[in-house]
């Protein structure tokens, strides 16, 4: 998770993927959608939210029409998300 924490700390984007999920944990949605919530570039949400996917903290789930994204429900995850986004210590 630190490498996560690490590369969101510089990348403006995906901290607000993380964010947005983690303000919004219900959330099951298309890259395009999740895009238009956050106000940035698809292409680089899409991204943001296959990166997310590889670290277990997004699952995706995927239709022949659109793969739509979804936050994890893996509570120890959760926990060191909510620490980062409180700006507490993430280790």
């Amino acid at each position: 998770m630190k490498e996560v924490f690490k590369k969101a700390a510089q990348d403006g984007i995906l901290k607000k993927v993380m964010f947005f999920y983690h303000e919004n944990p219900g959330c099951i949605d298309s890259a395009d959608n999740i895009a238009s919530w956050i106000s940035e570039d698809n292409k680089v949400v899409l991204n943001s939210l296959e990166y997310l996917v590889s670290k277990h903290i997004l699952n995706k789930d995927e239709t022949s029409a659109a793969a739509a994204y979804s936050y994890t429900q893996n509570k120890k995850i959760i926990e060191k998300i909510s620490l980062f986004v409180k700006g507490g210590r993430c280790d």
